[in-house]
């Protein structure tokens, strides 16, 4: 056994009270896993930045976890490989360095940790994972235990800038052995973890309603909901305290202590049914821009890029202008053709991507990357659209 392993045994042996005393805040509750004499990869929906140690809590024996590139650039990255090991999976980059490293890690023996939704939803609703999860497994040949957590969203809402107190759970959902796996396709394990991650955050609350509390509720409510129902503004929602205004047109309300919206008028109580309005009008907004329109204008944004040894170079400032096919930033054009991967980070106001094999990110204090990466699923809709049809043909 290498030396470095045994720490990491250890350190997870030693921390695993200190975990249990970390969620007692969230009066967290959870199912333990159970003994496997082979190696597994844990599975696991995405909805804290906490998930980590709600999903550790539940497994006495040691694994690594898959986390995102982006922490290796944080004032705890060098503690944090030094004494966990985890394997970077850039966001919005390259998954190859990642796969073959999880790859490598269970072959010799050890268990590993991912969240294959790769970001949390900014509704509360589990995003559904490609079949590149199920290709994994098969290849990896081992056996899988899928956990699911709930609650998590009302705890740390994707577009919110403070935590609550509240409650969470969670429960490991499946234990799958190797020879199960072996008899299922790659697609067949794909629906496996989809169906057994799946998670609708106000559908759990409705159910078993539970408080959640912090100052400022609705502060980070404008990351999410960019589009007024009322006026038809983008980008005009304010927040202060609980509260959240159109500044067009005045419509606005409370967030309250169970996730809902209160307020007069409002069209939606709650925060995904809005976000799910606001996609379908987008999408049907943009099927009517032509490639050379510019759609919206990003001020005061920086755009960077990543290197190998996950420090970045800054390249420019500036706004980001915004077109159907396209986002421009000074001089440099970024083809939605020529991305082959994006995702975004801290509350939507950044975004990673890979254009041309480089690896590259903008951000900004006023920056909403939503808009960016929905017009960026909707070319490539488009483009496998265009591919099916060219097929039938």
């Amino acid at each position: 056994m290498r030396k470095r392993e045994r720490l990491h045994k250890a350190v997870w042996f030693v921390a695993q009270p200190f975990t249990t005393l970390l969620l007692k805040k969230y009066d967290y509750k959870t199912t333990k896993a159970p003994k496997l004499d082979e190696p597994y990869l844990v599975v696991a929906n995405h909805t804290t930045e906490s998930d980590m140690l709600m999903v550790a809590s539940a497994f006495r024996k040691h694994m690594y976890f898959v986390c995102g590139e982006h922490l290796f650039r944080t004032k705890h990255a060098k503690a944090m490989q030094y004494f966990f090991d985890p394997i970077p999976a850039p966001r919005g980059g390259a998954m190859s360095g990642a796969v073959i490293e999880m790859l490598r890690r269970l072959k010799n023996g050890t268990n590993v940790m991912i969240f294959p939704e790769g970001s949390r939803s900014f509704n509360g609703e589990t995003i559904e994972v490609s079949e590149s999860i199920g290709m994994l497994i098969k290849r990896a040949k081992c056996a899988l235990i899928t956990y699911r957590t709930r609650g998590g969203y009302f705890i740390a809402p994707r577009w919110a800038y403070h935590f609550r107190k509240g409650h969470a759970e969670g429960a490991v959902v499946g234990v799958y052995t190797s020879e199960q796996l072996a008899e299922m396709s790659p697609a067949e394990i794909t629906a496996l973890i989809n169906t057994d991650l799946k998670e609708n955050a106000y559908e759990t609350q409705a159910a078993h309603p539970y408080t959640y509390r912090a100052e400022g509720l609705a502060e980070g409510l404008e990351n999410y909901l960019l589009l007024c129902p009322k006026c038809g503004s983008y980008d005009s929602m304010k927040t202060e305290g609980n509260r959240f205004t159109c500044t067009c047109c005045g419509l606005g309300g409370v967030y309250d202590e169970h996730g809902y919206l209160v307020g007069e008028d409002l069209p939606f109580r709650q925060v995904n049914d809005w976000g799910r309005w606001i996609a379908e009008r987008f999408d049907e907004q943009m099927a009517e821009k032509t490639a050379g329109e510019l759609l919206f204008t990003e001020t005061e944004t920086r755009l960077y890029e990543i290197n190998k040894d996950h420090s970045t170079t800054d390249l420019d400032t500036g706004d980001v202008k915004i077109y159907k096919d396209k986002f421009v930033l000074g001089e440099r054009e970024f083809t939605f053709e020529d991305i082959t991967a994006m995702s975004l980070l801290y509350y939507g106001k950044s975004v990673l991507f890979t254009h041309q094999r480089r690896y590259y990110g903008i951000t900004g204090e006023h920056f909403h990357a939503w808009k960016i990466e929905r017009l960026y699923g909707i070319h490539n809709k488009e483009k496998q659209k265009q591919t099916e049809r060219t097929v039938e043909s």
